[in-house]
């Protein structure tokens, strides 16, 4: 028995060759969505996103109108 492991007690050399190549898949694939969510574009549209988002408050209280003319602004 050696130290390392051998090919022919756990799986043949095709099969090792076809799990290498779908880990190395796997981990382009992954360094390319991580690459294009972190770059600087995806910043900045994320940005632009957030900033031209519709407003919405989550308070319960009463709006405030401010183009209302109140008795006070007629008594003028």
């Amino acid at each position: 028995m050696s130290a390392g492991f051998a090919l022919n007690d756990f799986m043949s050399l095709g099969e090792l060759v076809v799990i290498a190549l779908g880990g190395l898949l796997l981990m382009v694939a992954g360094i390319r969505l991580a690459k294009n969510f972190f770059s600087e574009d995806a910043k900045w549209e994320r940005r632009r996103r957030k900033s031209n988002a519709p407003i919405s408050s989550k308070s319960h209280r009463p709006t405030v109108k401010f183009s209302v003319r109140t008795k006070k602004s007629r008594r003028k």
